[in-house]
């Protein structure tokens, strides 16, 4: 798992496009305190404000004996961050944590709205407008009980930032608190393949708090996109397929952190 690349400056007077702040708070999340890393967490929000700026100075300061505040693609500064990432075991692709790397059972979900043929999975499930949000809790719960292999769940359905329209209900903030039914389900993660559920937007349509309370309430990790999805619909016995994500792809910890950020990775 390969962190994205810079597209231009981040930090004090830099350019601060939303990935690549993104990328740089979390980059810096992963460098202890006594290293230069920031003595608390930061907020991996994408926006660039005084503590982002102190801790890209401290680690510069600590690291390469300078502190101009800014991270610069292809520079020291992003050098030496990457230099401390390491790629969270526990999202290795198709595999589930752990030294025996066991191949997880996808489970995956496809409201079918989001038109094409029925897609491939171990287990392939597929809802609409009006199948109760409780049936996905019942039906998934069943399938965790019932599967020796660590589950990965994936969830393939239209959306926006901080919405995925699936069932009656869809996934919402408000709708969130329901799914604690299916705390610690899903070990080997989910992908929530929705346009844009990882974009922030402000007030309730913010998908970063939106992915980070669904990998609280799961206690696992979620990866989403900041940007549009696309696919293609597929053919009797190939099902759907989404190829690559589009855009900028963060997966957060079971604690709600950004744990990694990648771009354009295979789903």
């Amino acid at each position: 798992m390969s962190v994205r690349d810079l597209t231009a400056s981040v930090g004090e007077g830099g350019i601060n496009q939303v990935d690549d702040v993104f990328t740089v708070q979390m980059l810096l999340n992963y460098v202890d305190p006594g290293s230069g890393g920031p003595t608390a967490q930061l907020d991996v929000d994408g926006m660039v404000g005084p503590l982002t700026i102190s801790a890209i100075r401290r680690f510069q300061l600590t690291q390469l004996g300078f502190q101009d505040g800014l991270v610069e693609p292809a520079r020291n500064t992003i050098k030496a961050l990457r230099s401390f990432f390491v790629a969270p075991s526990a999202f290795p692709g198709e595999q589930a944590a752990g030294s025996a790397a066991v191949r997880s059972h996808r489970l995956v979900y496809r409201d079918v709205r989001l038109l094409g043929t029925r897609p491939a999975g171990d287990t392939v499930i597929e809802v609409n407008f009006d199948t109760p949000l409780q049936f996905f809790i019942d039906s998934a719960a069943d399938t965790a009980a019932s599967t020796a292999e660590p589950i990965r769940l994936k969830i393939m359905a239209h959306g926006s930032a901080a919405f995925v329209q699936f069932c009656s209900e869809n996934l919402t903030l408000a709708t969130l608190p329901r799914l604690a039914a299916l705390r610690d389900a899903f070990g080997a993660g989910v992908d929530l393949f929705s346009c844009s559920a990882a974009f922030i937007t402000p007030g309730q349509g913010d998908g970063n708090v939106f992915c980070m309370q669904l990998a609280q309430t799961l206690n696992t990790f979620v990866r989403a996109s900041t940007a549009t999805q696309r696919y293609t619909e597929g053919s009797a016995g190939s099902g759907l397929d989404f190829g690559r994500w589009e855009g900028t792809v963060l997966t957060y910890g079971p604690l709600g952190e950004v744990v990694h950020v990648q771009h354009a990775p295979r789903f």
